[in-house]
């Protein structure tokens, strides 16, 4: 009963547990396909605010400090999740725009 023991039961146990880690690892994978697609879905989002941001202030003329502190929260996040390249470049436009309405002159 003993050796009955040992040769059936082990192996079933062993058999259940390398079974239940393929039930995890499985999991685990889906789960991570979904963080993944919700990290590029919030980074597109993210992308298109700051371009809509961007396009705002250029034709306003200025990018106020209250919008530059909106901006740069989208972006620092936006750069977390991996992004960078054009939108690195708005931004740097970004800064260097007057932070006030510009004063128009009047015409005679």
């Amino acid at each position: 009963m003993d050796e009955w023991v040992k040769e059936y039961w082990i192996k079933a146990l062993f058999g259940g547990v390398i079974s239940g880690f393929g039930v995890m690892v499985a999991w685990l994978k889906k789960k991570f396909k979904r963080q993944e697609a919700f990290e590029m879905g919030m980074q597109a989002l993210l992308r298109n605010e700051i371009r809509k941001e961007y396009k705002e202030c250029v034709n306003k003329e200025y990018c106020s400090l209250d919008d530059m502190e909106n901006i740069q929260d989208m972006y620092d996040s936006y750069h977390v999740l991996g992004g960078n390249g054009s939108i690195t470049r708005l931004m740097e436009k970004l800064k260097k725009m007057p932070t006030e309405k510009p004063i128009k002159e009047k015409e005679s």
